[in-house]
C-alpha cells in the first residue's frame, strides 16, 4: 500500500477555517463574532484565524501553492491520473484500516470525506509521476540494490527477476523523497511563484508538501 502524506491530507482540517475567518481583518470588529465564550471571556473569529495563520498559516499556504504547482505542471506536461488508479489506492487505504466503520471514522477524524479524500489522493498521485518522470529509476539502479541488499533477501537469495518490481517501488519512493524539495524550487521559478505575505516567505520551499512521510 502506498504511504500517505499526513500534511497534504490533513491541511483541509484547517483550510475551511482559514478560508471562511480569513475575510475578518485587524480592525473590523463590527465583523468578528464570538465563537466561543469561556467563563467571562470571549474569543472571537478573527482572534481564533489570527492564532490558527501563527501556528498553521506558513505551512498551509505553502501546501496549497505545492498544490497548484503540481497540477499547472501536470497539465503542462500532460500527465494525468485516472480514476482507477485513484480507486486502487484507497481500497487499499481501505482494507488496510479495516472496516467501513473505521474507514469513515479515520476520514472524519481527518476532516473529510471520501470525494475530498480522492482529490487530494490525485494530487499526491499526480506528483509521483511528475518526480518519476524527472528522477526515474534505472536499470542499473536496480541491479546495484540487488546486488548490494541480496543476502539480506534469504538464503538462497530470491532471483532479481521475483523482486525486480518491489526493489523499483521502493528505489521510486527514495528518488521522490531525495528530490522532491530541489524539484518543487525549480517548478516555483518556473511558475513565477510571487508571496505577498513576508511572513510566508522564509523557507518557503522547504514547508511544501513532502515527497513521502
Amino acid at each position: 500500500m502506498k504511504k500517505f502524506d499526513v500534511s497534504i491530507l490533513s491541511a483541509s482540517i484547517l483550510l475551511a477555517g482559514l478560508v471562511v475567518l480569513g475575510v475578518y481583518q485587524a480592525g473590523q470588529k463590527d465583523l468578528d463574532p464570538a465563537v466561543v465564550k469561556a467563563g467571562d471571556t470571549e474569543i472571537t473569529q478573527y482572534q481564533l484565524y489570527d492564532e490558527m495563520k501563527n501556528l498553521y498559516g506558513k505551512q498551509m499556504a505553502n501546501e496549497l501553492v505545492a498544490q497548484s504547482l503540481i497540477k499547472q505542471e501536470a497539465k503542462q506536461q500532460n500527465i494525468s491520473v485516472s480514476k482507477e488508479d485513484i480507486d486502487k489506492e484507497v481500497n487499499a487505504m481501505k482494507q488496510q484500516i479495516g472496516s467501513d466503520q473505521a474507514f469513515q471514522e479515520y476520514l472524519s477524524g481527518m476532516g473529510m470525506d471520501e470525494k475530498t479524500l480522492r482529490s487530494k489522493m490525485e494530487v499526491l498521485l499526480t506528483r509521483d509521476k511528475l518526480l518519476d518522470k524527472a528522477f526515474p529509476v534505472t536499470e542499473e539502479q536496480i541491479q546495484q540494490y540487488y546486488e548490494a541488499n541480496k543476502a539480506q533477501m534469504g538464503s538462497p537469495a530470491p532471483a532479481l527477476d521475483k523482486v525486480h518490481d518491489q526493489i523499483k517501488s521502493l528505489l521510486a519512493d527514495n528518488n521522490r523523497s531525495e528530490n522532491y524539495s530541489k524539484w518543487m524550487e525549480t517548478v516555483e521559478k518556473n511558475h513565477k511563484v510571487e508571496w505577498y505575505d513576508p511572513s510566508f516567505i522564509e523557507n518557503a520551499a522547504d514547508a511544501s508538501v513532502p515527497a513521502t512521510p
